[in-house]
């Protein structure tokens, strides 16, 4: 896993990149569960609460699973997607908070 992260000009975070190399099976069919992952975890971001941010979460983890079970990616590679997942997901919490403090002060 490579992870790369920018910064602007008054030294914040303003991307993060992360790199995977994924390792499974699966065939065509393999490709769109995998992809299927990859969608979800990226509605990470689109999460307004974090009620949904959990849900979301969750289904992450029930997705990966059965990838790994069904042969679809390795142990490893179902290890680091879900490292990244729970990584993403603790920087959007941050953000769902952010902006609640933010909405209250308003």
């Amino acid at each position: 896993m490579r992870v790369k992260v920018e910064m602007n000009s008054k030294g914040e975070v303003k991307a993060h990149r992360i790199e995977i190399p994924i390792q499974g099976g699966g065939g065509e069919l393999g490709q769109h569960a995998v992809t299927g992952l990859v969608s979800l975890i990226s509605g990470l971001k689109e999460m307004k609460t974090e009620r949904e941010l959990e849900q979301l979460l969750s289904m992450v983890y029930g997705w990966g699973a059965c990838c790994k079970h069904c042969g679809f990616l390795t142990e490893k590679s179902t290890d680091d997607v879900m490292h990244m997942a729970e990584e993403l997901a603790e920087i959007e919490s941050k953000r769902i908070e952010k902006e609640a403090g933010e909405a209250g002060k308003a």
